[in-house]
C-alpha cells in the first residue's frame, strides 16, 4: 500500500474495527471514523529525474506530489453465534478528499461477511467474502507512472472444508478454495516511445500519448490435504494445490486514438508441506515448504519450477505484548493470490520479511509497530532488482468507552537498479503521517 487513504484508512479499518470487540455486550456495531493524513509523495515519483533540454544540457525533476488527504467512514459490524455457528461481518464507506490532487477524491468502501460453520459429524469450515473499492497503490511497477486516478476494485472469495474433529483427533482432512480479482482503472495523461512511424535516420521512437490504463487480475486455486497430530503440540501435513491466473492490459492512446490490449494466462501446481508447532504457551510457529512448476500459455513466457516456502512465528510473552513475524520465499507470492503486488509484471523472485508489534502501554494506550523489507527480481529489461522497505508507528489511545484516537507516522521506500527508460517507479521516498478519531456505538 502506497498512500494514505489505503494505509490508514482501509488499514484502520481492518486493524481498528474488530477492537470494537473488547467489552461489547452487543454483537453489532455502528460507527464513524475520521482521518487527516499527509504524503509526501503521492505518486511514488523516482527520487529525482533528469531530462534533457532542447540546445543541451540536463533539467533535474524532483518530485512534487505531496498532498492533505481526509478520509471520513462510516463504520457498521457484526459479530453473532448462532448455535454452533458464528456470523461475522464489517462494512465501511466514506470518503476521500485531497487538499492538492483533486482529481483523487473519490468515494470508497470495504465488506467482509463469513460464517464459521461446524455440524456434530465432524464437518466444519469457513466461508468469507470481501469486496472493496479504493485508491490503488502508485508503487505497482507495471501500473504508468502518471498522476492522475488509480480506482481500484477487489472481490475475495475463500472456502475452507475440514473433514474430522481438528481439535482433537489425530488425523484431518482439510480442502480449501480462494478465488481474487483486482482491477485497476487510471486516467492520466503521459506520453509514451512506440516504434511505429520512428524516425527512417536516427531510429529514434516517436511519441504518442497515452490517456488511460486498465488492468484486471483473476486467481483461482484449489487444494486438498491432510493433517496428523504427531503431538499435542506438533501438527504435520501435506498437500497440493493448483492455481491459474489471467491478466488483461488495456491501453488507450490518442493522436491516433487506438486501443492495445495484452493478456496473459498461466497455471501453477505445487506439492506442499506444512508443520504447525504450538505448545500452548507463549509460542506458535507455522511453515510450509513447496515445490512447484508454473506454466505459461504464451509460447514467449519461460515455463520455471523450484522451491518455495513461509515461516510465520506469534509470540505473545505476557497478555501486554503481541509480537508476529512472517518470512516468505517465492516467485508469486501466492500466500496473497491475485492482490499481491508482488507478482506484477515479470518478476521471478520475491524475498519478503515483515513485522509487527503491539505493546499496550497502558491499559487505554497501545503501541503498534510496522515494519517490512521486500526483494523483488525482475527478469525483463536486461534483468533488475527492487528492494521495498515500509515502516510505521502508531500510538491509539481509548479515551472514552466509545470513542478512540491515535496518530501514526511511517516510512515508505524504494531502492532500484533499474536504469532504463522510466517505465514506472525506480527509486523512491515518502514520508507518511495521519491522526485520527473514531466513534462506535455498540
Amino acid at each position: 500500500m502506497s498512500n494514505v487513504p489505503r494505509r490508514c484508512a482501509a488499514a484502520l479499518i481492518a486493524m481498528l474495527a474488530p477492537m470494537a470487540g473488547h467489552g461489547q455486550t452487543s454483537p453489532y456495531y455502528l460507527g464513524v471514523s475520521q482521518t487527516f493524513g499527509y504524503d509526501s509523495n503521492i505518486f511514488r515519483l523516482p527520487d529525482r529525474t533528469e531530462v534533457a533540454v532542447p540546445g543541451g544540457g540536463i533539467r533535474v525533476i524532483e518530485p512534487e506530489s505531496s498532498g492533505l488527504i481526509s478520509t471520513t467512514l462510516l463504520l457498521a459490524g457484526l459479530d453473532q453465534p448462532i448455535g454452533r455457528q458464528r456470523l461475522y461481518g464489517t462494512l465501511s464507506a466514506g470518503y476521500s478528499s485531497y487538499s492538492d490532487q483533486p482529481q483523487l477524491d473519490s468515494p470508497l468502501y470495504a465488506l467482509t461477511a463469513g460464517i464459521d460453520w461446524d455440524t456434530a459429524e465432524k464437518l466444519s469450515g469457513n466461508a468469507e467474502f470481501s469486496s472493496g473499492r479504493r485508491i490503488g497503490s502508485y508503487g505497482d511497477r507495471d501500473l504508468p507512472a502518471g498522476r492522475g486516478n488509480n480506482e481500484e476494485h477487489y472481490d475475495r472469495f475463500t472456502f475452507l472444508a475440514r473433514l474430522g474433529d481438528w481439535k482433537r483427533s489425530r488425523t484431518w482432512l482439510e480442502a480449501s478454495f480462494v478465488s481474487d480479482r483486482v482491477s485497476n482503472d487510471v486516467e492520466f495523461l503521459q506520453p509514451v516511445p512506440h516504434s511505429i512511424d520512428a524516425d527512417p535516420i536516427t531510429g529514434a521512437p516517436s511519441v504518442r500519448f497515452t490517456d488511460g490504463y486498465r488492468r484486471e487480475e483473476r486467481s483461482n486455486a484449489a487444494s486438498l490435504g491432510v493433517r496428523y497430530r504427531q503431538s499435542g503440540a506438533l501438527v504435520l501435513g501435506v498437500g497440493v494445490r493448483s492455481e491459474s491466473r489471467h491478466g488483461e492490459i488495456d491501453r488507450n492512446l490518442i493522436d491516433p486514438v487506438q486501443s492495445v490490449s495484452s493478456s496473459s494466462e498461466s497455471r501453477r501446481n505445487d506439492f506442499d508441506l506444512f508443520a504447525d508447532f504450538d505448545p500452548g504457551d507463549a509460542h506458535d510457529l507455522q511453515a510450509r515448504l513447496s515445490y512447484g512448476n508454473t506454466d505459461y500459455k504464451d509460447a514467449g513466457a519461460q515455463d520455471f519450477s523450484g522451491w518455495s516456502g513461509s515461516l510465520r512465528w506469534a509470540w505473545r510473552p505476557t497478555g501486554k505484548v503481541e509480537s508476529k513475524l512472517w518470512l516468505l520465499y517465492d516467485t508469486e507470492d501466492r500466500e496473497r493470490g491475485g492482490a499481491s503486488v508482488a507478482d506484477s509484471y515479470g518478476d521471478t523472485q520475491t524475498v519478503a520479511l515483515e513485522w509487527r508489534l503491539r505493546y499496550d502501554l497502558t491499559g487505554k494506550v497501545s503501541a503498534n509497530l510496522a515494519a517490512s523489507w521486500y526483494e523483488r527480481d525482475y527478469d525483463y529489461f536486461g534483468g533488475f532488482t527492487d528492494r521495498d522497505t515500509a515502516f510505521s508507528f502508531n500510538l491509539t489511545w481509548a479515551a472514552l468507552r466509545n470513542v478512540s484516537l491515535g496518530c501514526t507516522v511511517g516510512l515508505d521506500r524504494r531502492k532500484s537498479t533499474y536504469q532504463g527508460p522510466a517505465v514506472g517507479r525506480n527509486s523512491y521516498d515518502a514520508r507518511l503521517a495521519s491522526c485520527f478519531g473514531q466513534f462506535l456505538l455498540q
